[in-house]
């Protein structure tokens, strides 16, 4: 269970505790967005609530050149921030914690500036956008 204390991370063939959708196969240490929009349905233990609380995510997206994507952050179909971004970073989103429901989150990361390697020349065919390293909740 997804918690206060607790963070997501990936690694090579090993799924994390969390329902995983619009993603290729976790890589070592990362996980591909599939298309357009992904997302990460989690259950949730706040047993010390909070006022406000913030999303943090260690990501990069596929940005060939100088170009990069806009992303798009939802929690429970909220939305709760966006950025451009055209190199790896540490965002910190912060949100109303009562966002946050017991049973199931979902987090939906839109990006819809998906794009193909191999139309610029890279040898990998699959659709990428994000590319997420980790995910933590945290009290503000």
């Amino acid at each position: 269970m997804f918690s206060f204390e607790s963070s997501l991370t990936f690694a090579e063939g090993d799924y994390p505790d969390v329902a995983l959708e619009g993603f290729w196969p976790i890589e070592e240490g990362f996980v591909w967005t599939r298309g357009k929009w992904c997302q990460i349905t989690f259950p949730f233990d706040a047993t010390q609530p909070t006022d406000r609380s913030d999303l943090i995510i260690d990501m990069d997206v596929f940005h060939p050149g100088e170009s990069g994507q806009n992303v798009f952050f939802y929690l429970n179909g909220l939305r709760i921030g966006s950025k451009y971004i055209n190199g790896r970073v540490t965002l910190v989103l912060s949100f109303p914690s009562a966002i946050l429901l017991a049973e199931e989150n979902v987090l939906t990361i839109d990006t819809p500036d998906v794009a193909c390697p191999a139309d610029f020349g890279i040898q990998d065919d699959r659709q990428l956008a994000a590319q997420i390293f980790s995910v933590q909740i945290r009290r503000c």
